[in-house]
Formats: C-alpha cells, structure tokens, sequence
C-alpha cells in the first residue's frame, strides 16, 4: 500500500498559527511507514509573515510535517530566484522541478534540485516529478530571468526515466492549475498531485488520480495508489471516510 499526503498552496496559513498546528497535526495524524507527504507550490510564499521571513517561514513546517518533496510555485519565487535557492538549500524537502531552466540549464541543479526522484515506499517503487506553470515570468515579474518548457514534453521524458528505473507508480507534483487534466490525458500517470488553482478535487481523470487540497491550509488531499482511492481531509475536522 502506498499513499501520498498532499498540501499546496499554503499560503497565508502562516498568518494564523492555530490553522498551521491543526494542518500539521491532521497530516501527523495520516502519515505513516506507507505514506509521502507531497507538496505542490506556492508554499513559500506569499503572506504577511512571508513577507517579514522571506519565505524562510515554511521550513519550520516542512520539517513538522516530514514533507518529502516540493516543487515550485508562482509565489515561491516572490523573493526572487537566488533566494529561492537559498530556501531550498535549507529545506528538508527535496525539490523537485522537470521543466524549470535559467540561461538553458536546469534551475537550481547546484543547490540540489531534481527533475525527479525515485522513493522505496512499503516495498514499492515510486517515481516523483515536478512541473510549474508555463506562465509564470508573466504571472509573476521576479521569476522573469527564468523559462519554463513545455510540462506534457517534460513529463513523458522524466517517467520514462523513471519507469526505466523501476517505478511501479509515477506521480506529478503539478503547480499547473487548469491544466492537470490536460497532463493525465497526454501522459498516463499515475496522479497528479495539483495546486495553483485553489478549488479542491479529488476525482479520476483517464485512469489518473487528480487531486487539489485548495489554498491556505485548509485541507490535506490524501491518495491511495494501490486502492486507486482519492480522499480529501478537512484540517480541523475529522479524517474522511473512503471516497
């Protein structure tokens, strides 16, 4: 069994310090042996103590919640690249980003970024990629020195390797918004773990799990890929029933 924990787009949780304990105790509460918290962007930034801290605000509950991978959102280059890379030196996550490039070589590949990275969960092989919204030097102007190359191209590439490797599973951390289901359509993974755009989901889309936790907190999505079960989790209520 293998189950994947999801938050994204935390965002302004920072500001209230009685949501950030119940969301990292919900997630305490699911995690286990069998599970890998996930996060899918924008949970560096922004916010009013984001703004005072630098982003530097989240790596407290990175290392509360035990997330294992991270990729990047819109807001978590607010700050700016180098200081992106100064985070992500820091951060327990490892970063994951298959279609982020500056000056035509892979963003942040000296401060430890992946394209990829492939987990022993339970006794099976889990391959994890991460992929950025296209837009975002147009969204957001301190990630104009970057690019950011086509997420169906990148993925199809990336899961190959992984599959190669020996990935019985392979997920997308995906700051992607709308186009989540374009991405399962094309590649046939095996979920996409979504943020950037704040509504929730947890539903199956051409034999792809899709889910969106939504902003600030709020929720934890939670993915059983071995069940091919999706179950959303609310912070301060009770744990879900199966879907």
């Amino acid at each position: 069994m293998v189950r994947l924990l999801h938050h994204s787009d935390l965002e302004g949780v920072y500001d209230d310090p009685d949501r950030v304990g119940r969301l990292v105790g919900r997630i305490r509460a699911l995690d286990g042996p069998d599970a890998v918290v996930c996060g899918a962007g924008d949970d560096l930034a922004p916010g009013v103590l984001a703004l005072v801290e630098r982003g530097r605000q989240a790596l407290d509950l990175f290392d509360a919640a035990e997330t294992v991978v991270e990729t990047f959102g819109n807001h978590d280059f607010d700050f700016g690249p180098e200081r992106t890379l100064e985070l992500v030196r820091e951060s327990a996550p490892t970063w994951l980003s298959a279609n982020v490039r500056r000056d035509g070589d892979r963003f942040g590949a000296d401060a430890g970024v992946r394209p990829s990275l492939l987990c022993e969960v339970d006794g099976t092989r889990v391959g994890f990629l991460g992929l950025t919204d296209p837009d975002t030097a147009a969204i957001n102007p301190k990630a104009a020195g970057l690019t950011f190359t086509d997420p169906v191209a990148a993925t199809r590439r990336v899961a190959a390797d992984l599959r190669d490797r020996g990935a019985a599973h392979v997920v997308v951390l995906s700051h992607l918004g709308a186009g989540d289901e374009a991405l399962a359509r094309a590649t046939g993974v095996d979920a996409v773990l979504g943020g950037h755009v704040h509504s929730r989901r947890a539903d199956e889309v051409a034999g792809t799990l899709l889910t969106r936790p939504g902003a600030n907190g709020r929720a934890v999505a939670e993915v059983d890929l071995a069940a091919g079960e999706t179950r959303l989790h609310e912070a301060d209520g009770p744990v879900a029933a199966d879907a």
